[in-house]
């Protein structure tokens, strides 16, 4: 007896969230392969299940650009993640929506990247950042792409049309300038004095606000539908601590975030308006590193060399709970609502780490109709 697809439907549901899984049972049958690579039940999955972390990227040229964090079978081929060449000529910017931002090493081009489908479009710089018209310096910049689809879930955003956003400082003062996929050109958004440089730490998106760290105590916000331009001050605890310690995150209930780590210790704050109409920062969470953390990972705070802290926050997954964390022995994958941590690779990163999350079913990939398709 063969049950009805959506009895089927409701069964694969709940398979475990690993891109291997679906695949073996994607092979049973044609009926079960049709189910399960249709866009409308991935989308359910993925809500149900969220989007897993194939790996990350980094800007270092003594490591690969890319690391993989799967276990077998589910972990990707670092191959298939390859930069374009010559990667020594990308610098990666951040990872959103399938897509990898990266930019030139003399900034001057852009290139939006999408592994998955293998999907690229290089882009000019936008004139703005010109020195010529920035009193003969070059700007501090940083950009950061969003889907311009205005999807309640930006789950399957392959070949949907995309914004660059692009922030520079100078004079003290913050430009925003803003390339369209569809216009294929670039606007001048807005701009707000500010008191410190942008920094290279990639930006967070938390609801339609795109959030970039200072390389001084603020943060700087930009709205995405009504533009507006400003700057939030850290908590006064973060002023004095190493500042790639300190990171922009997205709360558990999807707002604004903050973590920082002292020796082996992490507070997390959230941006939150209380009873009387009053925003700051409310300390939610203090954890101890070393309680979790296996011993033999953290150096002792009389050993460290250099003032080099022993505890270091690579990145955050932006739409997850999943911080990256150096330590002397290797980094670890550290989920901050249950701890729960496992050791990812060994290399000593000593930037930002990318995460890069999608979902991919081997031999599966997704079409220019936005629907999946099996791939030859």
């Amino acid at each position: 007896m063969t049950l009805p697809d959506d009895v089927l439907i409701d069964i694969f549901l709940f398979l475990p969230p690993h891109p291997s899984c679906l695949l073996r049972a994607s092979l049973v049958c044609k009926n079960w392969h049709s189910i399960i690579v249709d866009n409308r039940f991935l989308q359910r999955f993925q809500a149900l299940h969220g989007f897993p972390v194939l790996g990350v990227f980094t800007n270092s040229t003594l490591i690969p650009r890319f690391l993989p964090v799967g276990d077998p079978p589910n972990r990707v081929a670092a191959a298939s993640f390859s930069l374009p060449l010559p990667d020594t000529h990308w610098h990666v910017l951040g990872c959103r929506h399938s897509h990898i931002l990266l930019v030139g090493s003399t900034w001057n081009q852009l290139l939006v990247w999408n592994p998955i489908n293998g999907h690229e479009r290089l882009i000019s710089a936008p004139p703005d950042v010109d020195p010529r018209f920035n009193y003969g310096q070059v700007p501090e910049s940083n950009a950061a792409v969003v889907c311009a689809a205005n999807h309640a879930v930006h789950g399957y955003c392959h070949s949907c049309p995309f914004f660059i956003v692009w922030v520079f400082t100078t004079t003290r003062y913050a430009y925003i300038t803003r390339y369209s996929s569809e216009k294929g050109s670039w606007e001048m958004m807005a701009s707000s004095p500010v008191p410190s440089d942008v920094d290279f730490r990639p930006s967070i998106l938390v609801r339609n606000i795109l959030y970039w760290p200072l390389k001084t105590k603020y943060i700087l916000a930009f709205e995405l539908v009504t533009y507006r331009l400003y700057h939030i001050e850290c908590p006064p605890e973060t002023h004095d601590i190493y500042r790639r310690n300190v990171h922009i995150m997205k709360t558990e209930d999807g707002g604004l975030g903050l973590a920082a780590v002292t020796k082996f210790t992490m507070r997390l704050w959230a941006w939150e308006t209380d009873v009387k109409g009053v925003t700051g920062w409310v300390l939610h969470r203090i954890i101890e590193l070393d309680k979790y953390l296996p011993l033999e990972s953290l150096p002792s705070m009389d050993n460290h060399p250099g003032g080099r802290p022993p505890v270091r926050i690579l990145g955050f997954v932006e739409d997850g709970d999943l911080v990256f964390i150096w330590t002397k022995t290797g980094v670890f994958a550290v989920q901050l609502k249950t701890m729960k941590h496992k050791k990812v690779f060994e290399a000593d990163v000593c930037a930002s780490v990318y995460p890069y999350t999608a979902f991919q079913i081997a031999g599966v990939v997704a079409n220019d109709g936005g629907n999946v398709a099996a791939a030859e």
